[in-house]
């Protein structure tokens, strides 16, 4: 199984049908507060729903559009991280999407782990551009940016509805030239 350490604390694993009883477990026990930034939430009722949806990460995955990982802490898994891989237009970009354990928040997990990812991105998919896109309100999705050090793009007003409510929304994005 591919699992890639980043440090004492933090390791990545590729997701896989292994995870889905601890997936389903930490998305139910954090419904309330993920339901504020996704609008998938309420689709994954089920530990079958969880198996479908990593069924079609994998096939996703194969076809080198997506990778999707699992997020370890002291090997604890406590949220997922992943890159959508766009190779349209001209430019080869990804796009960043996680969560976590609220539990967790403060540890600078999303930190490590976004960190790592943006290596991954540029350095094995060979990425030119990689984005971040975080709802005006999620403070800590747009703080994880700026401490990435992602250029703000601007603002995107009305971009997405989650549960009714329309919200603006952020963009970020660093060039692979910018990456260190």
């Amino acid at each position: 199984m591919f699992k890639l350490k980043i440090d004492s604390e933090v390791h990545l694993e590729l997701i896989h049908f292994s995870h889905a009883n601890k997936i389903f477990s930490l998305i139910d026990s954090n419904r309330e507060n993920l339901r504020k930034w996704f609008i998938w939430i309420d689709s994954i009722q089920s530990i079958d729903d969880e198996k479908k949806a990593i069924e079609t990460f994998l096939r996703k995955f194969a076809q080198q559009k997506l990778l999707k990982c699992v997020i370890f802490y002291k090997g604890v898994l406590v949220g997922i991280i992943e890159l959508r891989i766009n190779r349209g237009y001209g430019i080869k970009k990804g796009e960043l999407g996680y969560w976590l354990d609220s539990k967790f928040y403060g540890k600078g997990i999303i930190h490590r782990a976004t960190k790592k990812i943006l290596a991954i991105g540029f350095n094995e998919y060979d990425l030119d551009k990689i984005i971040l896109k975080c709802a005006v309100s999620n403070e800590r999705s747009c703080n994880v940016a700026q401490k990435l050090g992602m250029r703000y793009e601007g603002r995107l007003e009305g971009d997405t509805k989650i549960n009714g409510v329309v919200m603006d929304v952020d963009s970020y994005g660093i060039l692979k030239s910018k990456f260190v």
